[in-house]
Parts: structure tokens; C-alpha cells; sequence
């Protein structure tokens, strides 16, 4: 019999501070996107003012690890006791600057960082899946504990900014010229960000009772890829739309409401109007995007978005939709304004280059 997953904490750093101060700049409709300039390039970031100017490199991801886990107050029992991490690039930087740097804050090689912080010899699995990573890695947690293969799972998500993304997406001219405003007519791409996230993932019956009350658990969970383009998402929104059927037993589950990717490029915000068009017509659940507040943080951007939508089922209501000003689409659904759940469970869900889409129902105890 599958084992219910519960979340036992969570933690992350960004641009806007720690958790509680994230959150609270979220629900106030605040940003902390600041400019960017380098090397041709004028944008705007979610960058971590404690992690300095240097982009791209082992001692800034080594700082932000070091970052995120200080403010991680989790307790586990180490006896089966897993380490998931989800990043992309690693210190993406430093090969390209000089190939004489000994491998160090490379993506294969941050679970191993994260262990040696723990003082802890951990099984540990990274997942690279472009920018579902994040979410994927929830899967992946939950998945384990389900099936019984681990009583506790520490998830990781953590990318930093760097100049050999920032290149990439500016080729792709997918790079805002100012702010990035989600599902806004006015839309013009994405500002990309930095952070950390984690969550300790438990199955409920090691919990003590007493720690059990008012837990938020992952209840469902959908992936799919459609496999369209390397860079560009499906069209039709086949993938996604999967995810979603999955992740809500084919509409079965009632959805609180919707923290979407949202990264404010064309191609993806259609996308994903589309997917929730295929699940819902007109009148989907509230949803919203924080990318307009803290940047499109990568790899991280699933935990991340995980921690902050359990602070939404604590209080009752998602944040606003940073930087939107008229709504593509779904008026009264998408607001930058708060909005209250319209039960206690929220969806979260992420897409990916390769067309890697992944959702995550969550819930209250």
C-alpha cells in the first residue's frame, strides 16, 4: 500500500530574502528584480546580494548552499534518510572562463557538496530535467517514500546565475527588456534569478503523532514529456495537459488553486494557456506566477515554488501575479491581487526544455 508523503519543512534563499521574508514581499506585490549589465547584455535578475557580483561560479554556489542550509531548521532521522538535488548548470562559469579548473560546483557534483555540509554520508540522486528540474525531484522524493525505499527525503533545489545562461537565453532573445510580466498582453520574456530550496519529505507513519497536525502533504503527481522541441514547448500543450490530468486524477481532485511557471515568454505562457484551457475552459481555479517578483530560478524554481505554496495553504490564499497589469487570459482567475483558496490544496507546476513538464498536488492534513 502507497504511503502518504507529508512535508515536515521547508527553506529557501532568493532574491527577496529568506522564506517569511519572500513571502511577504510576494503578498505586498513587491520585486526584487534589479538591473543587469555585462558583456552586451541589459536585463533585469533575481540576484542574491549576499553571493556578490561574480557570476557562474563554485564559491558562489558553495555560498549559496551554505546560505540555504542555515536557514534550514529541519530535524531527520538519518537511518534511511535520502538526499534528492535538482540543479541545471552547476558553476557553469568556471569551464568556460579556463579548462585548467578542477572540477568543482559542476551539477554532478552538488549532492556530494550538500552531504559533506550535512556531515553525512548519504544515497543521493541529482536530477537534471532543464527547468522542471525542481519539481521532478519532488516526484522523485515522494516516489521513494510511496513505495517504501526511504522514510525521510531531503530535497535540494539550487541554480545561481550565470554568463553562460544568461548568453543562452539572449540568443534565444527570450530575455525581457524589463521587469518579465507573466501572462500580461504586454509580455515580453523572462528575467532570470537565483536561489536555494529545500524540503524534508516524510512518510507520515514515522512522523509523531504530535508533529502530524497541520502538515501539508503531496497527495498526486503527474510528468510527462512531449518530446516537441529542444527548446520550444508543444504547441497543442500535450504534455503539460498530461501532467495536469495526472496530478488531479483526471479532474477528480478539487484544486485550490494554481501556481503556474509562468516565466512571461510567449511561447510558454501560450502553452500553458492552453493546458488549462484543455483541463478547465474559461473558469480554471485561481492561479498565479512568482517569477515576476524573484526571477525564473532554474532548477530550484520547483522546490522553491513548493516551499512558497505551503505557505499559501497556511494562510489560506496565493499571492499576486507580479508585474501583471492586463491578463492574457482567464480575467477574475489570474489577478495582482491576493486571492483566496477555494479549498486546501494547491497545484504547482513546472516545464522544462525537451517539453519535460511535471505538477505536484499538494494539501493540508
Amino acid at each position: 500500500m502507497s504511503r502518504e508523503v507529508v512535508i515536515m519543512d521547508s527553506a529557501l534563499v532568493c532574491a527577496a530574502g529568506n522564506l517569511d521574508q519572500c513571502w511577504q514581499e510576494l503578498m505586498a506585490g513587491g520585486s526584487a528584480l534589479t538591473a543587469l549589465r555585462m558583456e552586451g547584455l541589459n536585463c533585469q535578475v533575481g540576484r542574491i546580494a549576499a553571493l556578490g557580483n561574480e557570476l557562474g561560479t563554485g564559491r558562489r554556489l558553495a555560498t549559496l548552499l551554505d546560505l540555504g542550509l542555515s536557514h534550514f531548521r529541519g530535524a531527520w532521522c538519518r537511518d534511511r534518510l535520502h538526499l534528492v538535488v535538482a540543479t541545471t548548470k552547476g558553476a557553469a562559469d568556471e569551464p568556460l572562463s579556463d579548462f585548467r579548473i578542477p572540477g568543482r560546483g559542476f551539477a554532478w557534483q552538488v549532492a556530494e557538496m550538500i552531504a559533506h555540509r550535512l556531515d553525512a554520508v548519504l544515497p543521493c540522486s541529482t536530477v537534471s530535467a532543464a527547468c522542471a528540474s525542481g519539481t521532478v525531484a519532488l516526484i522523485q522524493a515522494s516516489q521513494m517514500i510511496a513505495a517504501d525505499q526511504a522514510d525521510q527525503v531531503l530535497v535540494v533545489g539550487v541554480d545561481i546565475l550565470s554568463r553562460f545562461v544568461l548568453a543562452g537565453f539572449s540568443q534565444l532573445q527570450a530575455l525581457a527588456h524589463g521587469p518579465c510580466r507573466p501572462f500580461d498582453k504586454t509580455r515580453d520574456g523572462l528575467c532570470l534569478g537565483e536561489g536555494i530550496g529545500l524540503m524534508l519529505l516524510a512518510a507520515q507513519e514515522t512522523v509523531p503523532r504530535h508533529r502530524r497536525a497541520d502538515r501539508a502533504t503531496i497527495r498526486v503527481w503527474g510528468l510527462a514529456c512531449d518530446a516537441g522541441h529542444i527548446t520550444a514547448p508543444c504547441r497543442r500543450a500535450s504534455g503539460l495537459t498530461a501532467a495536469l490530468r495526472q496530478a488531479t486524477r483526471n479532474g477528480a481532485e478539487a484544486v485550490g488553486a494554481i501556481n503556474a511557471h509562468g516565466t512571461g515568454t510567449l511561447y510558454n505562457d501560450t502553452m500553458e494557456i492552453r493546458a488549462l484551457r484543455n483541463m478547465w475552459g474559461e473558469m480554471p481555479p485561481p492561479l498565479h506566477g512568482v517569477k515576476g517578483a524573484m526571477g525564473h530560478c532554474l532548477g530550484a524554481a520547483g522546490v522553491m515554488e513548493a516551499c512558497l505554496a505551503v505557505k499559501a495553504l497556511e494562510a489560506g490564499q496565493i499571492p499576486p501575479t507580479v508585474g501583471l497589469r492586463i491578463a492574457e487570459a482567464f480575467p477574475g482567475h489570474l489577478s495582482n491581487r491576493p486571492q483566496q483558496l477555494l479549498s486546501p490544496t494547491l497545484l504547482t507546476c513546472n516545464s522544462g526544455f525537451g517539453g519535460i513538464n511535471a505538477a505536484l498536488m499538494l494539501g493540508m492534513n
